[in-house]
């Protein structure tokens, strides 16, 4: 019934709900996460990456052997000590909550992050001394062990303790300049992305293509297509402009580092909720994200703003499913942006 509530955005019975199971099962992990997802999309952050940690009694969501001796309580000291994080959940997860490693460090820590390869070269850019490996040290060669998503309960994130840098990382220069030689100078370029992954988690992210058409027939703007994998082939069946880069683009060993550097090349950023928005919120670019109803945690609610990145404007459907009237703002919002731009540069 909670999660029923939930889709809904029925929030209060869905706590009640939650709160109801646990009096019958206080040690119900699915419950109690589920639970701490509503608390985190309320903003009681402290309360929530509590509640979070009942994902690790999940076994499917578990990310790696739970050696409980070696985990930090959040109160030892990290001077000297060698810290390992492991990789867990998305990729988007990785990029938001990679913020974290740097505040270990300036504890005392000398951090090592066991992530995908993939990832490296983007992370890399990060001002950190963090050592990026793809396995687990030996047991007897560290001193403190978390799972990433465990660091916002650990270092007691609130509302008013988040972590920001901005930006905290960076494109490859020679991906700037390169993707900069191609692109046109002259248009007001906007970098797209439509579609998130079809798992279960990501229900009611995408949206179609099509919807960006309104926006193609601004005079002087250029849709750029920032999205690769699943939903590309959308491109072949629209009738408007949306400039591609080629089967080149994004296509080698490391993730993002072509859409780094495009992004660098954007004036906007326009895109579902998906691990290129939290690209486009790290590198600190102006980012308009779309939202359905009730979206993931992260973004909270009722807010314009996200307290996680600086440059990004949260663009929320008022009534569930309806992305017609988001990109009716999301258009309107831009042609008062290019007025504004034009009255600067006159």
């Amino acid at each position: 019934m909670g999660v029923a509530f939930n889709d809904k955005g029925n929030l209060e019975a869905a706590i009640d709900s939650y709160k109801q199971t646990l009096k019958i099962k206080p040690n119900y992990a699915d419950a109690n996460y589920n639970l701490s997802l509503l608390y985190l999309l309320r903003g009681n952050l402290d309360e929530g990456f509590k509640c979070h940690e009942w994902r690790l009694k999940i076994k499917k969501r578990t990310a790696a052997p739970a050696r409980t001796n070696l985990i930090w309580d959040g109160e030892q000291s990290l001077s000297g000590k060698h810290f390992v994080v492991y990789e867990e959940q998305g990729l988007g997860d990785i990029i938001q909550f990679c913020r974290y490693l740097p505040v270990l460090e300036q504890k005392g820590a000398d951090v090592t992050f066991k992530v995908k390869s993939s990832l490296h070269a983007l992370l890399q850019t990060m001002d950190s001394k963090t050592s990026l490996n793809t396995n687990l040290p030996e047991e007897n060669k560290i001193d403190f062990e978390s799972p990433l998503m465990s660091l916002p309960h650990l270092l007691k994130t609130s509302l008013e303790i988040i972590p920001i840098t901005n930006p905290y990382l960076y494109a490859d220069q020679s991906k700037v300049k390169t993707w900069g030689e191609r692109l046109s100078k002259d248009s007001f370029k906007v970098g797209i992305c439509w579609q998130a992954k079809k798992r279960k988690v990501d229900d009611g992210r995408s949206f179609s293509l099509s919807l960006f058409k309104g926006i193609s027939k601004i005079p002087n703007v250029e849709l750029i297509s920032i999205h690769k994998g699943e939903g590309e082939d959308q491109i072949t069946n629209i009738d408007f402009d949306v400039t591609t880069l080629g089967s080149g683009f994004d296509a080698g060993q490391d993730a993002f580092l072509d859409t780094a550097g495009v992004m660098m090349n954007c004036d906007l950023i326009i895109t579902c909720d998906t691990a290129v928005a939290h690209i486009a919120g790290a590198l600190g670019r102006p980012t308009w994200v779309a939202l359905k109803h009730v979206p993931d945690w992260r973004w909270m609610l009722d807010r314009s703003d996200s307290l996680w990145y600086p440059t990004m404007t949260l663009c929320r459907q008022k009534n569930q499913g309806d992305w017609v009237s988001v990109f009716d703002t999301i258009e309107q919002d831009l042609l008062f942006l290019l007025e504004q731009n034009k009255r600067t540069v006159t």
